[in-house]
């Protein structure tokens, strides 16, 4: 396991460890190139930039929170 985790950092876009009971042995597996019209249209965060600085938007983060404790799913009929 502990091999498996430090290989996920290193694992490139489209790749993935697959374990778990459907799965006789942890594999590593790559997600086949969807067509450029299947993919998503938007543009992705930058992570890796966002945290290497400081951030004290507190209204964001409280907003973010607001939103997240007040949605609700309809009930299944």
């Amino acid at each position: 396991p502990r091999g498996m985790l430090r290989a996920l950092p290193s694992l490139p876009t489209q790749e993935a460890i697959i374990c778990g009971d459907g799965v006789p042995l942890p594999m590593r597996v790559r997600f086949a190139d969807l067509p450029r019209d299947r993919r998503p249209r938007s543009v992705g965060a930058n992570f890796s930039a966002a945290w290497q600085k400081d951030s004290a938007d507190t209204a964001f983060r409280d907003e973010s929170i607001r939103r997240w404790r007040t949605q609700h799913r309809d009930p299944i009929l």
